[in-house]
């Protein structure tokens, strides 16, 4: 900490003047860990320079998160103190007039994320605070980046042979054309690789959809509807109710297997007679490829929810860009109008001015011509989100349809074997009564048959004991 004040304040009570041109980065590992630094350097580093409490706003979703928090808060806040009835504070040790030109604005684009495998695109935020002094020509700069791209940027500009031609700190008029050239390079950021970025998208809706259009649409036959191979025929009276007539009931058989279950269409019908190729389906994809066009998932629906998901969130950053650099360019202009602006700023500045115009119009028209891209991309991905959940809307349709027909199937068979069995029990029944009568007619004849053998079995007896005392006489 007291080396951070010695080195922007300088050894006290002596101090320092402020450079002309100073530059602050914040910066962190990656852009969803901490700042590399602490309340207190922030705290001191941003009262030493009189940041504007605003910034504070564009400050606050950086930092650590799991997930993005406030990530699509954007605007551009600004104060003009032009009027030295309305300036700051009037510090000539410092070099500080308090007439200054004070802005914060942030600024979001598409970077390559090398850490990320399957997703190798991530959006970045950056948060800028600019101060410019009209009279002493001093301007200070704090940006707040999750890399140091930034810093990297602004160092090889300012060191740059060109940059230090055109323009430099000699003058409040050269360190005002110097500012308008570092603004650029972080507008320039804000549209770079959106046309990329959305490229991939597209390529990665394509991946998910384009099988869509290759899907065959197959007439089922209604569960409800007969079956003309099956016929049925009875007599109305029990004794030649036998005389019935079956076709096509296979499931009687005793050889007969399960029923196998029914296969959903997997590919396109095949040609008309005459017609030695099916035509080409209406999507442009690599046939060597082989792919089931009526191969989809619940995954895949969630796939491209994601990917929509994504285009709404270029499509938000897109227009807040607009906006924020329309208004920065507003602002400009506005205080080259006022009546407290330097006329050395319109005489020598003007060149650097109309460059800076023209830099953020062609700016603004690539971020529109990739806004266009983007609600194209949302109509595409809404269109093959509704076909996508057509086609498994007809697929489990399809298979309810089928299931219903097994259903209507079995429903028939369990009819015909129900009836058959009726025929059995009618069969039985006879068969039961023919039995009652027969069991009838055997009790009715046992009591005689019972009579004539015990008789029969008397008459031996006694002809045994007459044989026997016949016998004994003898002897």
């Amino acid at each position: 900490m007291s080396s951070l004040q010695q080195y922007i304040g300088g050894i006290a009570p002596v101090g320092r003047r402020d450079p002309k041109c100073r530059f602050i980065f914040v910066h962190a590992p990656n852009s969803r860990e901490w700042l590399n630094t602490s309340r207190d350097m922030l705290t001191y580093v941003l009262t030493y320079h009189q940041v504007m409490p605003a910034f504070l706003d564009f400050l606050f979703p950086f930092g650590r998160q799991e997930h993005a928090r406030d990530f699509y808060f954007s605007g551009f806040r600004h104060e003009s103190r032009l009027d030295p009835l309305h300036s700051g504070l009037n510090i000539p040790a410092l070099d500080r007039s308090g007439q200054e030109l004070r802005m914060s604005y942030s600024l979001k684009s598409v970077e390559k994320s090398h850490g990320q495998v399957h997703w190798p695109w991530s959006t970045r935020q950056t948060a800028v605070y600019h101060s410019f002094d009209i009279k002493t020509g001093v301007s200070s700069w704090v940006i707040v980046k999750g890399n140091q791209l930034m810093k990297s940027r602004m160092e090889s500009v300012t060191e740059s042979r060109s940059f230090n031609n055109a323009n430099g700190f000699d003058s409040p008029a050269s360190s005002f054309a110097s500012s308008l050239a570092l603004q650029l390079v972080i507008c320039d950021w804000c549209s770079e690789d959106w046309r990329w970025y959305i490229s991939f998208l597209e390529e990665a809706l394509q991946e998910k959809t384009r099988r869509t259009l290759a899907v065959q649409v197959e007439t089922v036959s209604s569960p409800i509807e007969a079956k003309p191979g099956r016929t049925w025929t009875s007599s109305s009276t029990i004794p030649n109710s036998e005389k019935r007539v079956y076709s096509d009931l296979s499931i009687l058989d005793k050889s007969t297997k399960s029923m196998p279950p029914p296969e959903l269409p997997s590919g396109p019908p095949p040609p008309p007679p005459g017609q030695s190729h099916a035509p080409a389906p209406v999507s442009s994809f690599n046939p060597e490829v082989p792919m089931d066009p009526s191969n989809f998932t619940f995954s895949d629906m969630q796939r491209v929810q994601f990917l929509e998901d994504r285009a709404n969130e270029v499509l938000l950053i897109l227009e807040s860009n607009m906006h924020v650099l329309a208004e920065l360019e507003l602002h400009y202009k506005f205080v080259r109008t006022s009546e407290h602006w330097p006329e050395e700023f319109i005489k020598e500045g003007s060149a650097e001015i109309t460059r800076f115009h023209n830099r953020i119009a062609s700016i603004v028209n690539d971020l529109r011509m990739q806004l266009s891209r983007t609600k194209t991309l949302l109509r595409l991905l809404a269109d093959r989100k509704s076909l996508l959940y057509g086609i498994m809307n007809y697929r489990s349709t399809e298979a309810s349809m089928m299931l219903a027909k097994r259903a209507q199937q079995s429903t028939e068979n369990m009819e015909v074997m129900t009836k058959d069995m009726h025929i059995i029990a009618q069969k039985t029944k006879q068969e039961t009564v023919s039995m009652r009568i027969i069991t009838l007619v055997t009790l009715f004849f046992l009591p005689g048959t019972f009579i004539s053998v015990s008789s029969q079995r008397l008459f031996q007896l006694q002809g045994a004991i007459a044989m026997h005392l016949l016998c004994v006489k003898t002897r």
